[in-house]
């Protein structure tokens, strides 16, 4: 199921916009990071080679009573430099002498860092500098530290010493500053605001195309679509107009051609009818007069569905309930055995007088072939439907779908001498079509058919 914030258009385009943000911050980040992070360490390397360079100077050329305070004036918060006698080969007592060195820095900054953050590294390994491989002017022992964000440097002074430097800078991160946060928030909400801007842009025509579109399939007069906008829905709305039109165009000369049709048959079937009379056989005579009759019951309800479908009658919101109840009073003043069930107000968007017929013509059924008529009413969030039950025969599952053909009787169930056309059915779901909806006929278990007219909303 999809989430209700991916179900609009507006929707879709953030999250499509966001998504190629944050995957192209991603991809900068990783390589970002990997570049900084490369140019920083060469930048400390590179300044801690010469301060250690500047420092193995002062102690060559200064007397040994100076040097504890050279070193000291030497070192800083990050960098610390202390003499030893003995040559550093076992790293792991020289990083343990190197973090007390830091730590007593560190504390009395109040930086407060554990000596867990700089943890000893087992298995380091002393790699041998050049004086071509850093700044200073004799071979060197160089330490790697990368837990510590650091590295350490060991040579031999000339009066036979050993000059230890480490430096490190565990707290310091090496991810983007709080600035590059900022500009990524205000470069996600300005996409944003395009991405809404946009789909306006795109939403509203495609808005008015939806409403049309849904207006038109249920008959409905809907105007024409403003054709504006960019090219593509600019055409689109172009050939939704033409297509509408050619739809009106469509309707209209098929129910003007029923209309003269039906209205023409009127003259020679009167005309054949007097003809009739002349008969001598009267057995014929009856047959081709009810014969004529029936003709022109067809004729009459044929050209009354055609007024009435040319004629376009507004949508609008009525209480359903309250059309329901008054036709069910009509069928039940004249005697008829017609009931609705009580239900709370409904108010629903349709055509009343079209909704009135179909309605009626389902009822009728019900009440000449089934002998009476329940309506009740059930409303969900998205349908309406009007059941109406009987207590007929009902009709058989192959033959459901082909009752709602015009001027279709199913002889089994529906004798020629109770009256109607076969026209009703048919009516009824043209009618539903017009609304969007839709009418089905199932047979009750406990005997009866059962007609439900389901109404969409909107």
């Amino acid at each position: 199921m999809t989430p209700f914030w991916m179900r609009s258009l507006t929707s879709q385009w953030i999250a499509l916009m966001l998504a190629a943000l944050v995957l192209s911050q991603v991809f900068f980040f990783v390589i970002y990071r990997s570049e900084r992070v490369h140019a920083l360490r060469e930048v400390q390397r590179d300044d801690f080679f010469t301060r250690t360079a500047s420092a193995a100077r002062l102690v060559d050329t200064t007397a040994k009573s100076l040097h504890p305070e050279i070193l000291r004036a030497t070192g800083t918060i990050v960098a610390r430099y202390w003499l030893s006698a003995e040559a550093p080969d076992d790293t792991a007592l020289w990083q343990q002498t190197a973090r007390s060195q830091l730590m007593r820095s560190w504390n009395a900054a109040g930086r407060g860092v554990a000596e867990a953050d700089v943890p000893v590294i087992a298995g380091a390994a002393w790699t041998i500098l050049g004086p071509a491989d850093w700044a200073g002017e004799r071979p060197a022992r160089f330490l790697q530290l990368d837990a510590w964000n650091g590295f350490g440097l060991a040579l031999r002074t000339q009066d036979g010493q050993w000059l230890n430097c480490v430096y490190a800078k565990p707290w310091a991160t090496s991810g983007p500053l709080s600035f590059y946060y900022v500009s990524f928030i205000i470069t996600a909400l300005l996409l944003s605001v395009a991405a809404v801007l946009a789909t306006r842009r795109v939403g509203r025509p495609l808005g008015r195309l939806t409403r049309s579109a849904e207006a038109l399939g249920r008959g409905e007069d809907a105007p024409l679509l403003p054709e504006e906008g960019a090219d593509d829905i600019r055409r689109t709305a172009a050939a939704f107009n033409r297509m509408q039109l050619r739809i009106r165009r469509f309707v209209e000369d098929r129910t003007r051609m029923m209309a003269a049709i039906s209205h023409d048959l009127r003259t020679p079937i009167t005309s054949l009818r007097l003809q009739a009379e002349f008969v001598e056989d009267s057995a014929i005579r009856e047959k081709l007069i009810s014969t004529l009759d029936e003709m022109k019951a067809m004729t009459e309800a044929t050209l009354a569905f055609a007024r009435e479908d040319a004629t376009v009658e507004p949508t609008r919101t009525v209480n359903i309930d309250a059309l329901v109840e008054s036709l069910c009073d009509d069928f039940a003043d004249l005697g008829q055995n017609v009931t609705a069930a009580e239900v709370r107000r409904i108010a629903w968007r349709c055509r009343p007088d079209a909704l009135r017929r179909a309605l009626r013509n389902v009822i009728e059924n019900a009440v000449r072939y089934g002998d009476c008529a329940r309506v009740r009413m059930s409303p969900t969030e998205e349908w309406l439907d009007i059941q109406v039950d009987d207590d007929g025969p009902g009709i058989p599952e192959e033959d459901r779908e082909r009752v709602f053909a015009p001027f279709v009787r199913l002889e089994r169930s529906r004798n020629r001498a109770t009256g109607g056309v076969g026209l009703g059915l048919a009516i009824a779901r043209t009618i539903m079509h017009a609304h969007g909806g839709e009418i089905a006929l199932a047979n009750r278990e406990g005997g009866g058919l059962r007609v439900v007219l389901r109404l969409p909303r909107d």
